[in-house]
């Protein structure tokens, strides 16, 4: 499933109308994210956003999610221990791969840049599905000690006027020495790779609808995922939003090139809730990707005997127009199945 999948897998309307998430804090002057092993702390000082989300995600990445509900920006920090040789001289490439890696959302208004010692590249988002959302998006990068620094700044509806509240965050980005405490110290507790405490798989599933609406599809694997190893321990979430939980991770895997693990999440919802379309649909997606036509025949076959138990307001996708299957429109038996699908 490279990046054309993202046409035929859709992001269900649900998703893009959850509850909005409480602030738990009142508005700060400057956010920072740090890691435990580190004599340093990235800052940023952004006068109005709120906390919503921090600590260390199951893959080691250590991170931060902050809004501004007056402006509606939103900010997301990550860093990322590589382990290997980083530096910001690698940081333009990754910037342009991880845009060219949204092309099939039809991001426009591409322009690559520096601010002060950051590189940064910025996109607008027009829409999502048939949705308007104008969504201006402003990714930096930089590198310190083999570790990767990467600040996400968005927002939807955006306007020229708007320009400057992204140049301000991004000019009061500092890298700043902090005090590592000794390995002595009882506060010096090592921070488990694990579900935070008190998180509940709502919770979960609303961060990582943040990541995804964002369409920062790696870093919604995690909280996506977390929402559901929580929800098979004890089951909370509504019908639908697990439904769109599922989907969404499917997704997101296979949207970063995980094919095995999107699989694998498609068709633990069909265990689930064998009757719901998508999942069948989803999986044909994933079979395409493999070059796979019978296979992907097959799905997209029973995902149109169950289309009546769609999602009210979700409508199924047409197989003719989506990326994934594009490869098979010349070989006359798949137009002719698609016709018997009608």
């Amino acid at each position: 499933m490279n990046f054309k999948v993202l046409a035929c897998l859709l992001l269900p309307a649900v998703a893009l109308s959850h509850p909005a998430r409480v602030q738990k804090t009142a508005p700060l002057e400057s956010v920072s994210v740090s890691l435990a092993n580190k004599g340093w702390t990235v800052e940023i000082g952004a006068p109005g956003l709120v906390d919503e989300t921090e600590g260390r995600r199951p893959d080691g990445r250590e991170y931060l999610l902050a809004n501004n509900s007056q402006t509606g920006l939103v900010l997301s920090v990550t860093l990322e221990d590589t382990k290997q040789p980083a530096d910001g001289s690698t940081c333009p490439d990754y910037l342009r791969k991880r845009v060219d890696a949204l092309s099939q959302l039809g991001v426009t208004d591409v322009n690559a840049s520096q601010v002060n010692s950051l590189a940064v590249i910025e996109y607008l988002l027009p829409k999502a599905q048939a949705t308007p959302l104008q969504q201006q998006n402003v990714v930096a990068c930089t590198a310190k000690e083999n570790v990767f620094i990467d600040i996400h700044l968005s927002k939807v509806q955006f306007k020229p006027s708007d320009e400057s509240l992204f140049a301000d965050v991004l000019n009061r980005v500092r890298i700043a020495d902090r005090v590592v405490p000794s390995a002595t110290s009882p506060s010096n507790a090592p921070v488990a790779a694990t579900p935070r405490p008190g998180a509940t798989s709502l919770d979960c599933f609303r961060e990582g609808s943040r990541y995804y609406v964002a369409s920062d599809f790696r870093r919604a694997i995690g909280p996506y995922q977390e929402a559901l190893d929580l929800e098979k321990q004890q089951p909370a979430l509504r019908q639908n939003y697990w439904r769109v939980l599922v989907d969404n991770l499917g997704m997101a895997y296979g949207i970063t090139g995980d094919l095995d693990d999107a699989e694998a999440t498609f068709r633990y919802g069909v265990s689930k809730d064998p009757g719901y379309p998508m999942f069948y649909y989803n999986l044909g997606c994933t079979y395409a990707e493999r070059n796979d036509m019978n296979t992907a025949m097959d799905f997209l076959r029973q995902a149109f005997a169950r289309k009546a138990n769609s999602i009210p307001g979700e409508r199924m996708p047409d197989p003719r127009t989506d990326d994934s299957f594009q490869r098979f429109m010349s070989n006359e038996r798949f137009p002719k199945f698609l016709d018997s699908l009608d």
